[in-house]
């Protein structure tokens, strides 16, 4: 018997260690993310689980503790690269759009089509960056218009005020650090949430004739963090930029390498080993374009 718990013991050390250094990955390196929704189709579907590379644009201590999902100050170390056009980047959903509690912080898989002073412009659902369009993998949805669509503007289209729609968007130019924006009560709804998201609080304030940022009166702000623009794969479906606008360098949390498991709840077969039946095998271990 006190063999029996010496064995025991030295088993409990060393799960313990297993699960500190899976922790420590997960907080640093790779962590795992699953997809619930149909926006980046066909790349990634419902029921892909895949990994993502934190250390794919930096090296920066965690932004949250594991499995407790806590949010934690981050600091960057020092910069590994920078996201480039087609990158499917994770990143935390913008705080404070619609006022979704649900949504902010959480974090979302789109792919990233531009970047720092490219000019955007999207005809009929075909992207042009800098006036060329860009090249899309076989996987991407691309819309089929038989015919000319009929222009309606959308609801919930960023920026605010602007007369364009999901199908046909732009010219716009994405934000860079170094940017100088000149900010008066005339222009902040359009300039809010760029200069909110880019100083990292939401204490921009237009009151009267000033726009205040911490109290304080201002008429211009210099851009701290590249702003970027992402995408979903499933273009007519997807929630992306076209609606809450760009993303900033610090709410990227990784770029997506391969998807690690796929399972359809949906084909579950009766039976006790009638979940083998919803294992989409073709998809485990399929990198992306």
């Amino acid at each position: 018997m006190k063999n029996f718990f010496k064995k025991f013991y030295k088993f409990l050390k060393i799960l313990f260690l297993v699960v500190i250094i899976a922790l420590i990955i997960k907080a640093f390196a790779i962590d795992a993310f699953q997809i619930p929704s149909t926006s980046m189709e066909n790349t990634l579907q419902p029921g892909d689980f895949i990994f993502a590379n934190k250390f794919a644009y930096e090296i920066a201590t965690p932004r949250e503790i594991p499995i407790a999902n806590l949010h934690i100050p981050q600091y960057k170390l020092f910069e590994v690269g920078k996201p480039q056009i087609n990158d499917i980047v994770i990143f935390e959903f913008p705080l404070g759009f619609e006022n979704d509690p649900v949504r902010g912080g959480s974090k979302y898989v789109k792919r990233l089509i531009a970047g720092p002073h490219d000019t955007l412009k999207i005809t009929n659902g075909k992207i042009f960056v800098n006036g060329a369009a860009i090249k899309l993998p076989s996987t991407y949805k691309i819309p089929n218009y038989e015919k000319e669509k009929d222009w309606t503007q959308d609801e919930v289209i960023y920026p605010p005020g602007a007369t364009w729609n999901r199908d046909s968007y732009g010219p716009i130019i994405i934000p860079a650090k170094g940017d100088t924006i000149m900010i008066a009560p005339e222009n902040f709804e359009r300039w809010q949430s760029v200069i909110v998201m880019d100083h990292g609080e939401r204490s921009l304030l237009s009151e009267g004739t000033l726009v205040t940022l911490d109290g304080k009166a201002i008429f211009e702000y210099v851009l701290k963090q590249d702003h970027y623009f992402v995408i979903g794969d499933n273009f007519e479906e997807s929630m992306d930029s076209r609606n809450f606008g760009f993303i900033t360098d610090n709410m990227i949390v990784g770029k997506a390498m391969f998807i690690y498991w796929s399972y359809d709840p949906q084909k579950v077969a009766p039976g006790p080993l009638g979940f083998l039946s919803a294992i989409r095998a073709d998809r485990i271990f399929k990198g992306f374009n």
